[in-house]
């Protein structure tokens, strides 16, 4: 027996133990898991591709968009 077959095994064998008010936890865990695994593709991606082509920001330009920022959090961090 090959030992993902030992592990479904051992899982029917211990889910057909449990009292039947507990397979509805059981069910709502597995299919909790099962979300957590699911390929990238089938989950909602957002690509960004070509953002950023073309955009090649200066030291100066990294520089005053830093400073723009930290004045936006300090004003609005005194308000």
């Amino acid at each position: 027996m090959v030992l993902s077959e030992q592990y479904q095994q051992q899982i029917i064998n211990t889910i057909k133990e449990l009292p039947e008010e507990k397979l509805a936890v059981v069910v709502d865990f597995v299919t909790s898991l099962k979300g957590e695994y699911q390929p990238c593709a089938d989950k909602n991606i957002v690509k960004l591709g070509g953002l950023w082509e073309g955009f090649e920001p200066t030291d100066k330009e990294i520089q005053e968009a830093r400073k723009e920022i930290w004045h936006h959090l300090d004003t609005k961090t005194t308000r």
